[in-house]
């Protein structure tokens, strides 16, 4: 099936350059430099993608996507933008409801990967749609069914729980596609947010959580820094130590991250999660926003606290080298009780010491379906 993407920017030489670079993809490409034009094209183009610029004449890219959500709920939308502001971000996902924010300049290979993406997330929604009519029309059948269909409809429910997932492992992508985008803006902590996220999610398990709670606390693990969309980039890539005025700003990012999830019904359970994941177990001064203490601060941000500092110790900065693993360890147990909750701390070491070097990889990924059959 040949897929219609509609780009809309109101310069000509972008959308040039999107012509140029989709040429030789399976893809209709139509293009719009102004968001009435865009809107007409719609109306009478069939389209499954449609990627904008935010900042344009008459009406912006946020007031267009949240039109086009309107008027045509199921075509996925995107914003393609080099202004990457909380409230843009914020406005993207809550009115427009985006399936990707990809930031100016981009990735050849990753823009096209995206939009592919956003093709088979279009088919999977109208998969959804086509299987839960099927399900009504078999429950409606039911009553002159015969014990013998039972397992036509089990697997019927069966296809639509494997969609279900596969819908909400798209949703885990487009929170990645977030986070991602504040890693970018330091190539020290590029990837950062990814194996934070992956190291919590390990803690849980040696914990013996279910995989409910793993999840979980992997997506809070991923979104723990989203906030710093909101924080200069002066002050999140500066090579020194930050001094007490860029300190007090970079605190700030635990509630602007909750502030920019708040909105979003499904990730309500990860908000307080991103909210403390800065606190110290003991109560102290140093534990922010709220100096919140023991059993107070969430479990999943109790876990994040001990993985995000492990990242952050094994991984090299501006202003040293990374620490080895004994050296992390010893730092780990130097501030158990204090900073760090002890039975975190005992499931981080008992890890690092079964699994070593290894634990620590840069290129590791959650794997999300590695929990469902447990």
């Amino acid at each position: 099936m040949e897929h219609t993407v509609l780009f809309v920017d109101d310069e000509i030489n972008i959308l040039k350059a999107i012509q140029r670079l989709l040429r030789n993809e399976p893809l209709k490409v139509l293009s719009a430099s102004r968001a009435q034009e865009a809107l007409d094209l719609l109306a009478n183009h069939p389209c499954e993608v449609v990627v904008t610029d935010q900042r344009m004449p008459e009406m912006s890219g946020v007031d267009l996507l949240s039109g086009v959500r309107e008027r045509h709920p199921d075509i996925v939308r995107m914003m393609l933008t080099g202004y990457t502001e909380m409230t843009i971000a914020v406005d993207a996902i809550n009115r427009g409801e985006i399936f990707r924010l990809i930031t100016k300049p981009w990735n050849d290979e990753e823009l096209k990967a995206t939009i592919r993406q956003a093709c088979d997330h279009y088919d999977l929604k109208q998969e959804i749609k086509r299987l839960n009519q099927v399900t009504r029309e078999q429950n409606f059948k039911l009553q002159d069914m015969n014990r013998n269909l039972e397992g036509k409809v089990r697997e019927r429910t069966k296809q639509l729980a494997e969609k279900h997932q596969e819908l909400r492992t798209a949703y885990v992508e487009t929170i990645k596609a977030l986070a991602e985008a504040v890693d970018a803006k330091d190539t020290y902590t590029r990837g950062h947010s990814e194996r934070v996220g992956v190291y919590a999610s390990k803690v849980a398990r040696e914990m013996g959580f279910p995989k409910e709670f793993i999840e979980r606390v992997y997506i809070a693990g991923v979104l723990h820094d989203v906030g710093k969309i909101g924080v200069r980039d002066a002050v999140i890539t500066k090579p020194d130590r930050l001094d007490k005025e860029e300190y007090e700003e970079i605190m700030q990012h635990p509630e602007i991250g909750a502030k920019i999830l708040e909105p979003v019904s499904f990730l309500s359970d990860i908000v307080p999660c991103v909210r403390h994941h800065h606190e110290w177990y003991d109560g102290c001064n140093k534990g922010y926003p709220h100096r919140l203490r023991g059993e107070q601060i969430p479990l999943p941000s109790r876990i994040i606290l001990v993985a995000d500092t492990v990242e952050a110790m094994t991984s090299d900065r501006p202003y040293r080298k990374a620490l080895t693993l004994e050296q992390a360890i010893r730092e780990l147990h130097k501030y158990s009780g204090s900073q760090f909750d002890p039975v975190c701390v005992d499931a981080m070491s008992r890890l690092l010491d079964r699994e070593g070097d290894g634990f620590i990889r840069k290129d590791q990924r959650f794997d999300i379906y590695a929990f469902i059959e447990g």
